[in-house]
């Protein structure tokens, strides 16, 4: 039997083998979906903290319906973008599920990046207010840039309002980026409010319960940066990617005084949970890499894209 070949993708590379943002979403929730069958296996993510507030992660996962396993192994370092360095960098690995021989090695930053967004999209699809129009988004770096073309790509029409610490970082967003002067003006009259700063321990959030109206769709991606205890408890409804994952992170000293999450996303798609008041809070999981992964591999192959490295 011959070796499977091992294919090397940068990050250009990846970028330009995505599908389109909607076909990502709909992705990211057939895999929610499986997880909450019970069709991926996702073992809790080991993590080094090497600096204060950064972290290199390992996330494998196995998905039965695709047949793919993968690992991602990410780092995250705030301090990245006053050397003018990514905040997220990282590989992504493809394995060949029968042999388990790796197939492809891809840089892991334009997944990431597409795919946490992607499954915030999913959350908008489903929970975001009827007649949503108008989106605040707290933290205009990559994850900011990101989900605005989500946004967009879901409702055309969306205004959107940003808030960074760096003001000029706004119009990055979109050219026509509303600009707010704090992160509570971000939010006020918004259905949607993202928040995606740095994750940090010892967070003093800033949007308190009250900030938002009475029908809107919370999205921490920064975890609980910007959210307060008293925010999500005021929430109907609290979901999370990864409810295993939520708790362990909670031990780590996130999520100190929230109330356990109602479901996973998975599981709330499935029994079609609702609520006024929603917060999706997803974590990052490695069963969306590895569905990426998956994709912009065969993608590569059909193009002939990348570099087939020796083994």
């Amino acid at each position: 039997m011959i070796e499977p070949e091992l294919r090397y993708l940068t990050r250009d590379e990846v970028s330009a083998l995505l599908p389109p943002i909607a076909e990502q979403i709909d992705l990211v929730e057939r895999t929610y979906r499986a997880m909450a069958a019970g069709r991926a296996e996702l073992p809790p993510k080991p993590g080094v903290h090497p600096r204060d507030n950064a972290f290199i992660h390992a996330m494998p996962a196995y998905l039965a319906d695709d047949d793919v396993a993968a690992l991602k192994w990410v780092s995250g370092f705030p301090a990245n973008k006053d050397r003018g360095l990514s905040y997220i960098s990282g590989l992504i690995i493809v394995n060949d599920a029968e042999t388990g021989f790796p197939t492809a090695v891809m840089d892991a930053c334009e997944i990431t990046a597409a795919r946490t967004a992607a499954a915030s999209g999913v959350c908008v699809r489903r929970w975001a207010p009827t007649g949503w129009s108008r989106a605040a988004i707290i933290g205009c770096g990559e994850q900011g840039r990101y989900h605005a073309r989500v946004l967009r790509a879901l409702n055309p029409a969306v205004t959107i309002v940003g808030y960074d610490t760096h003001a000029e970082r706004v119009a990055t967003l979109e050219a026509d980026a509303e600009t707010a002067a704090s992160a509570l003006e971000a939010v006020a009259g918004s259905d949607i409010a993202i928040t995606a700063a740095p994750i940090v321990k010892d967070a003093v959030p800033e949007l308190d319960a009250g900030c938002l109206g009475t029908r809107w769709l919370g999205l921490p991606v920064d975890f609980d940066a910007y959210f307060s205890r008293a925010l999500v408890e005021s929430a109907d409804l609290l979901v999370t990617d990864d409810v295993g994952q939520f708790e362990a992170y909670r031990g780590h000293g996130h999520f100190q005084g929230w109330p356990e999450p109602t479901l996973s996303v998975g599981a709330a798609l499935e029994q079609e949970a609702t609520g006024e008041r929603v917060i999706c809070c997803n974590l990052g999981v490695g069963a969306l890499d590895a569905a990426f992964g998956k994709v912009v591999l065969e993608r590569a192959r059909a193009a002939g894209a990348g570099t087939v490295l020796d083994r």
